[in-house]
This record gives C-alpha cells, sequence and structure tokens, in this order.
C-alpha cells in the first residue's frame, strides 16, 4: 500500500483512504493512463511520380511499394506495367518478324535474275542570264523558287564582285540585280574555291550551279562551279 500526498492539505494518507483524515478532503485516484494510437495518414500518388509511373513504369513503378501508398495504387501501377511489358514484348516479336521476311524477300530478290534498268536520261540544263535570274525573284518568289530552288542551272553574267563569307567561303555577285545592292550571288563549291582567285571584276562567266532560293529579293545559289 502507497502512501500519497493530499491535494488540499499536504498531509501523508493512504492511497487506499477514501478521504484525508485530517481536512476530509476526497483522495482522488490517479487515471490510468491510455495508449495513444497515432493513425497513419495515407500517402498519395503525386503528380510526378503518376507522370512517372505512365511513361516509365518498370522504374517507377516499384516507388509505388513504399510504406503509405494505397492498395489501389499500388494495383492499377502494377497492372500498367504489366500491360506495358507485354506490348513491349509483343513489338519486339512483331520486330522479329518483319525481318526475317524482309531478310527472305532479299534473299529472293538477289536470287532471282535481274534485269539491266535504262539509263536515266539526263535532262538538259536550264540556261538562263544574271539578270533573267534576278528579274523572275523581283517578279515573283514563290515561281521563282518553283523554276530554281533545288534545281542546277547554268547561268552566265559579268563578275561584279569577288568575296568571301562568314565562313570563309568565295563566292560571287553577277552585275543584273534589280539594284546594286541586290547582284545575285553565287557560292562557290569546296573543289573548285580555288578558281575565285583567277577571276576579276568585269569578266563574262559562266557556272552550273543549284538554287538556293533568296534573302530579301536577292537571288542565291550554291555549289556552283565554272560551265568550261
Amino acid at each position: 500500500m502507497a502512501l500519497i500526498e493530499c491535494s488540499e492539505c499536504g498531509s501523508t494518507v493512504s492511497e487506499m483512504a477514501a478521504a484525508c483524515p485530517k481536512c476530509g478532503a476526497p483522495v482522488g485516484k490517479k487515471p490510468l493512463a491510455t495508449p495513444v494510437r497515432v493513425l497513419e495518414q495515407p500517402r498519395t500518388v503525386s503528380f510526378w511520380l503518376g507522370v512517372g509511373v505512365l511513361v516509365f513504369p518498370l522504374v517507377f513503378s516499384w516507388f509505388l511499394l513504399r510504406k503509405g501508398h494505397s492498395t489501389t495504387s499500388r494495383v492499377i501501377g502494377f497492372v500498367w506495367l504489366g500491360l506495358s511489358l507485354l506490348a513491349m514484348t509483343g513489338q519486339q516479336a512483331a520486330d522479329t518478324s518483319s525481318g526475317s521476311v524482309t531478310r527472305s524477300n532479299s534473299i529472293s530478290s538477289s536470287s532471282a535474275p535481274q534485269t539491266p534498268r535504262p539509263a536515266p536520261v539526263e535532262q538538259p540544263l536550264l540556261q538562263v542570264t544574271a539578270s533573267q535570274l534576278a528579274q523572275a525573284y523581283d517578279r515573283n518568289t514563290v515561281a521563282a523558287d518553283q523554276q530554281f530552288k533545288g534545281k542546277r542551272f547554268l547561268v552566265t553574267g559579268v563578275v561584279d564582285s569577288i568575296n568571301t563569307d562568314f565562313l570563309g567561303r568565295p563566292y560571287l555577285t553577277l552585275r543584273g540585280g534589280v539594284n546594286q545592292f541586290m547582284e545575285p550571288q553565287f557560292e562557290l563549291d569546296r573543289a573548285h574555291e580555288s578558281s575565285a582567285a583567277k577571276l576579276q571584276a568585269g569578266m563574262r562567266v559562266s557556272l552550273v550551279c543549284t538554287g538556293s532560293g533568296d534573302i530579301a529579293k536577292t537571288p542565291m545559289s550554291k555549289s556552283c562551279k565554272p560551265a568550261d
């Protein structure tokens, strides 16, 4: 039997007594402490984890096994992982099958007798002067692109200047532009860059070039080489 102190007068009294024998104050028994149960908050699937599971399920689905994620989110994540693995397996099987068909077709084609193909007929080059080229772009850029852009043609004109671009590649301007600031430009190909050193303003030249459109109505050509 333990002795406790009276809360009113401070006298020593038995914990089994109903009241203090000195002051008559009731002796209150201490309530038993009840354990506090901490409820675990369920962990929600964050936006970025959801995106990771959707895009890279093979990696991010395993994050759903961390403590706190619900059974529903785990089931959804791993079902999506299984479907992704099935899709990858099916794609690999399809690729293997198509590769086998392609190889068998190539073997069949190689074993079949080859019929000689007719030699391609070389189309004559379109011939134009630098002035005609500049006038075509001045009249209608769209129509001029359809006629010259990406196509080889023979252009003739008088050299106005010999320059280099910001990469050090030589190019010529030929007279015939709408004004002196819009003379057609012709970039030489690498194999014929040295020929630019032999040219002078006023010389008449013929070049085989590929059209590359225009810049502000100034015709531009590339991969040019002397026609001679």
